[in-house]
């Protein structure tokens, strides 16, 4: 999935902080709170990873099934797709 901006995930006191930056100005959109789970989607959707690479990475970091990873990454998805 292509993003609209590039993202700078800082962490901050076990929370994290995304900033979207537009692309060709590097203007800041948006600034949002992020846990841990979106902040690995973010994260691995800016490295380039695919679907199946980001459940897999979900399962390995987390406890949780694959088929919640999975719900959980399309809800997060979505959100990023309205940003």
């Amino acid at each position: 999935m292509e993003l609209k901006y590039d993202f700078a995930i800082q962490e901050i006191a076990d929370r994290f902080v995304a900033v979207a930056r537009d692309k060709d100005t590097e203007e800041v959109k948006k600034v949002f709170r992020l846990n841990a789970t979106g902040a690995l989607i973010l994260q691995d959707l800016q490295d380039g990873k695919n679907e199946e690479e980001i459940v897999a990475d979900l399962t390995s970091k987390f406890t949780v099934e694959a088929t919640q990873a999975k719900e959980e990454m399309v809800a997060f998805l979505e959100m990023v797709k309205n940003i």
